[in-house]
């Protein structure tokens, strides 16, 4: 009975830091790619933490109800649209964060290749 709860806390922790770091790596990404994306804009600091933190969530939710992450195709064709959806819905949840369907395209692209270099699970 205690090795299962050790083992359950050992999990949420590694939950935890595998979301920080993918809310770090997403605030790091969009920093990039506001400046290289035509129609992308954040327009505060506190906007992109709080883009990044629904963009992070919304990844969260995803995986969780589809398990899209545990699959190759989910690293795929399947996670890049995921993604542009992604970003392009967080604009109707954050002010000041405004992005066309274009850009969001561009942004999933880069994205999901930085997003591929990172580990899905945290050993």
């Amino acid at each position: 009975m205690e090795q299962a709860s050790t083992f359950r806390d050992k999990f949420e922790s590694l939950r935890i830091s595998q979301m920080v770091i993918r809310l770090i790596a997403s605030m790091s990404i969009f920093t990039i790619t506001v400046f290289f994306t035509p129609n992308f804009n954040i327009s505060s600091f506190p906007i992109l933490v709080l883009s990044s933190f629904t963009i992070t969530i919304f990844d969260y939710l995803m995986s969780v109800i589809t398990g899209i992450h545990d699959m190759p195709l989910g690293r795929g064709f399947v996670g890049f649209t995921c993604a542009a959806i992604i970003i392009y819905i967080t604009q109707f949840f954050v002010d000041g964060y405004y992005i066309s369907i274009m850009s969001s395209l561009i942004a999933a692209a880069i994205y999901g290749v930085i997003d591929s270099l990172l580990p899905n699970r945290i050993v």
